[in-house]
């Protein structure tokens, strides 16, 4: 029987301890779910030394592999130069995957990457995205972008 590295991890991180689940996690750095929960780790500094380019990196692949909170944070990540150089191409490639799903934090951010003349997007598609939280979740995050850019008039 093998072990779940995956879940031995999680274990260790819901109780705190936060070393222990970094050394399961790295024992299985191919599973998706071990990536992003490295990538947290190394984003919040738990267990082990807050490196923001790891954790991007680590975001990076778990997006590559599905995880739609990774493609979420791999987005944020180069929009925000979390340890990368700031990439907005890169932004909305990630959160393009996400924005596939459904997922409301990355439309937010995608539209405002557009809605400020980035990675080929327009004024119109952010209008578009943002139109569609306030419409299922609102969300304060929505409305500031929604009038920052004056995106009613689009």
């Amino acid at each position: 029987m093998s072990i779940d590295f995956y879940n031995a991890g999680m274990n260790a991180y819901a109780t705190k301890r936060f070393e222990e689940a970094y050394e399961w996690f790295s024992k299985d750095e191919m599973d998706p779910r071990c990536m992003f929960a490295l990538a947290t780790l190394y984003y919040n500094g738990q267990g082990v030394a807050r490196n923001f380019t790891k954790s991007t990196e680590y975001y990076a692949s778990a997006a590559e592999a599905g995880i739609l909170p990774a493609q979420v944070s791999a987005g944020f990540a180069f929009a925000n130069a979390m340890g990368v150089p700031e990439d907005f191409d890169k932004a909305a490639y990630y959160l393009k995957m996400a924005v596939a799903q459904g997922e409301p934090a990355a439309k937010v951010t995608l539209a405002e990457i557009y809605a400020k003349g980035y990675a080929g997007g327009s004024r119109k598609e952010a209008a578009v995205l943002i139109k569609e939280v306030l419409a299922s979740t609102g969300g304060e995050e929505a409305y500031d972008v929604y009038a920052r850019y004056e995106l009613n008039n689009v």
